[in-house]
């Protein structure tokens, strides 16, 4: 959820609530109120009959209205406790009951006591009432309307630069040239934090470009002593009276040089990938670029004995030719590396995805771990870059590889 709609709706659902309990609040202060003016109303009538009473020392006579009743009701004694009540009754021009307000009061006529029995009608006052809530009620709803729109714009203004910089982040990338700039904005906290990202994003870039050179550096530094010991290793084989001994040391040399030679050429590959320097891309056909890499790998495939299964539609892509031939020789590798002897390989192609199946040790890899760099088991003879190098392929052109085990089958997948 966006900060604004979430304010906004915090906003909205506390304005809600303090218009309810204001609401009732108000329209019982109101109720109450006008309740009084009635009950004055009614004491005013009261006293008109008592000063009448004394005048004339009888009762008055009780015209007919259809918005005040008064009756009179002699009693025995003076027992009748006076209070104020809300009644219902009867309006005889309507033809219906209707709420009111009555007075119980006595009066003493000539030594008799008479219950008097004041009703006033409340009609006035509950449709005033309703009135005045609906009035209220509405323009409270007009004042939150405008409120939150108001707050809508002026926060969406407000949060531009914020929403700016971070779409500068998100297309940020350390191999483009362009860099994170600074925004124009009168706010002190936007403000700070576009310095600092502007210059954070031009520390990590310049971090970035040294490291990529020493990289480059290094591999290329590399090839020149390895080129220099595979040189003098060959004249030192060709040396004659070479002790049995001798010639295994000198084997073990070549193989460890044949491995610094792959690693370097890894870690050359991958910096190249990573920074896009290898962005060639041509329609190519993935069936046949299978088919191809499963003749190269025959002998490898015999030596162990795996059968190799495969159902291989049609598919076409654009992309680099050199980097799909990396991608499919790195996951047979490894599909071969950590097979077992008289294992199998299920190969399967369709439209969306290539699907690389082999058998193996009957336990799970760690998903997480498989795609680092350098990371491999103890056992493999491998420069632990190859999962590496093909993960960073398949993000270069928008690709997904993941890994999976079930049915005794580790199973890379490669989604396009």
């Amino acid at each position: 959820m966006k900060l604004l709609d979430k304010y906004n709706r915090i906003s909205l659902t506390i304005s809600v609530l303090v218009i309810v309990i204001t609401g009732f609040v108000y329209y019982f202060t109101i109720s109450y109120i006008l309740t009084r003016q009635v009950d004055k109303d009614l004491e005013v009538e009261e006293n008109e009959i008592f000063e009448y009473v004394t005048i004339n020392g009888r009762l008055p006579q009780v015209f007919k209205s259809d918005d005040l009743k008064i009756r009179f009701q002699p009693v025995k004694n003076n027992t009748v406790k006076r209070s104020f009540a809300d009644v219902k009754y009867w309006n005889d021009k309507d033809h219906e009951r209707e709420s009111g307000r009555s007075l119980i009061s006595s009066v003493k006529v000539n030594g008799n006591y008479y219950r008097i029995n004041i009703i006033e009608s409340k009609v006035e006052t509950e449709d005033l009432i309703r009135l005045i809530f609906l009035i209220t009620l509405g323009i409270i709803f007009i004042l939150i309307l405008v409120l939150v729109i108001t707050n809508r714009l002026i926060i969406r203004n407000l949060w531009r630069p914020f929403y700016d910089m971070l779409a500068q982040i998100k297309l940020f990338n350390l191999t483009d040239k362009n860099s994170i700039t600074e925004l124009p904005t009168n706010v002190d906290e936007f403000k700070d934090m576009n310095h600092e990202i502007s210059a954070m994003s031009a520390r990590v870039r310049q971090d970035y470009q040294e490291l990529k050179k020493f990289v480059e550096n290094a591999a290329h530094e590399l090839m020149t002593p390895i080129a220099v010991m595979n040189s003098k290793l060959d004249t030192l084989i060709q040396t004659s009276n070479l002790s049995e001994r001798q010639g295994e040391l000198i084997t073990d040399v070549y193989a460890t040089v044949a491995k610094l030679t792959r690693l370097n050429k890894a870690m050359l590959l991958l910096t190249k990938i990573e920074n896009k320097l290898i962005n060639e891309q041509e329609q190519v056909e993935i069936k046949a670029a299978v088919e191809l890499a499963v003749i190269e790998f025959h002998e490898i495939f015999l030596s162990k004995n795996i059968t190799v299964n495969a159902q291989l539609a049609d598919t076409g892509i654009s992309m680099s030719k050199v980097l799909l031939d990396i991608l499919l020789n790195n996951l047979l590798t490894n599909a071969v590396r950590h097979n077992i002897t008289n294992g199998e390989i299920y190969l399967s192609l369709d439209k969306n995805t290539f699907t690389i199946q082999n058998t193996g040790k009957p336990l799970a890899l760690d998903e997480q771990m498989i795609f680092q760099r350098f990371f491999k088991s103890p056992e493999s003879e491998g420069s632990g870059l190859g999962l590496t190098l093909a993960r960073q392929i398949c993000e270069n052109y928008g690709f997904s590889l993941y890994y999976s085990y079930g049915q005794n089958l580790h199973t890379f997948t490669v989604s396009f």
